[in-house]
């Protein structure tokens, strides 16, 4: 079986220890094998610990896409092959620091492209025949580029922030761009969790590149970008890291908490405290904070962490609309109890528009002057009453 790179035309063979994990298939359907991708690299090998420079060599992928076949080669010339690797899903090939990868068939190679993107395009197409090699249900990751692994990575609970592009998965190929934020001037906040798409961020740090395979059964919000039966591929790029503090503010001054009485919040429940969330300010940058177009994920996202982070608010807005919406006869003085009350649930409403986000600081201000004002005005009908 031949293939050729180039002008270079290279004979079948494989490492000895790949030979014995070629599929029984190809012994009787040979591959027609055509090259994927190829870049130049500058390859140096590890020995005793140190590493010995090789020279300049052409690095190739190349496989029968339709028998799901893959080799990785290593040359120099027709004569002069270093690596010609048959590819299984075990296969161990690690992106370094820089524009640097390694791998070991028979020899600890280390390789350094050329410049990033050649790095990037690399790696892009290497991760996508892991992917299908891998078997295409399962949520995976890989490292296009990093700089560095300093101490501010991603673990469990940060916020990383992304561009990403978003690509389907359409049988054995990627399909066409369906979503981008590049142009958005807002990055993707993701909170690193330990189930679903999101963890395939632990570990990333600034400026870090990587190529996320989500599989339909993990696709959650992503899931509006496709059929419903296709994957999705996210290339991404992270622009900050960091971490998030919880303190536990009062969101009344206590003279007008103490005027929620209709709420009939029980002090020991604590309705009175929010969680409010600090995003570390050495981490901000101008486009995290400045007002902007956001795409569909991001809203949905945020609403759903907004949900959850500030649920004693959102219980406490229940209650409020039930009282507005409460029928005379189910309680005394409703009439006059009512009034009021839903003076203050469309005030909360207007200035609190759906299609805002609001800082913690902002909600607290804004509902402390419209318990103000409720305050003054009936303070005022008590005195022109008397």
């Amino acid at each position: 079986m031949d293939f050729t790179i180039g002008n270079e035309s290279f004979k079948h063979q494989n490492d000895s220890n790949q030979q014995n994990r070629r599929p029984k298939s190809l012994a009787t359907n040979p591959p027609t094998v055509a090259t994927i991708v190829a870049k130049a690299v500058t390859v140096s090998k590890l020995e005793n610990n140190e590493l010995i420079a090789v020279g300049k060599y052409g690095f190739a992928l190349a496989g029968d896409v339709k028998l799901n076949y893959y080799q990785l080669l290593l040359y120099g010339s027709k004569s002069s092959v270093l690596v010609n690797l048959v590819l299984s899903k075990d296969f161990n090939y690690n992106v370094n620091e820089n524009n640097t990868v390694r791998f070991t068939s028979n020899e600890n190679w280390h390789l350094e492209f050329s410049n990033t993107n050649d790095a990037v395009d690399f790696n892009s197409h290497l991760a996508f025949v892991l992917w299908k090699l891998n078997g295409f249900k399962e949520l995976f990751w890989f490292d296009l580029y990093y700089p560095s692994r300093d101490d501010n990575v991603a673990t469990y609970s940060s916020i990383v922030e992304i561009i990403y592009v978003a690509h389907t998965v359409q049988g054995k190929t990627i399909g066409p761009e369906v979503s981008n934020n590049i142009d958005d001037n807002r990055y993707l906040k993701v909170n690193v969790n330990q189930e679903g798409w999101e963890r395939s961020l632990l570990g990333v740090n600034e400026n870090t590149k990587r190529i996320v395979y989500i599989p339909v059964a993990e696709m959650g919000a992503w899931k509006i970008l496709t059929n419903g039966r296709q994957c999705l591929c996210l290339t991404v790029t992270v622009k900050n890291v960091y971490e998030i503090k919880e303190e536990v503010i009062h969101d009344f001054p206590e003279s007008i908490s103490q005027s929620q009485e209709p709420l009939k919040s029980d002090p020991k429940n604590d309705s009175t405290l929010i969680k409010k969330k600090e995003i570390v300010e050495d981490k901000l940058t101008v486009e995290t904070v400045a007002p902007s177009r956001v795409s569909i994920e991001s809203l949905y996202e945020e609403f759903e962490k907004l949900k959850i982070d500030n649920i004693k608010t959102n219980e406490r807005l229940t209650k409020l609309e039930a009282l507005v919406n409460e029928k005379p006869n189910e309680k005394e003085n409703s009439n006059e109890f009512k009034k009021p009350m839903k003076t203050l649930y469309k005030s909360i409403v207007r200035e609190f528009p759906v299609d805002q986000t609001f800082s913690g600081s902002e909600i607290q201000t804004k509902i402390q002057n419209i318990f103000y004002n409720m305050l003054m005005c009936s303070n005022q009908s008590h005195s022109k009453n008397d």
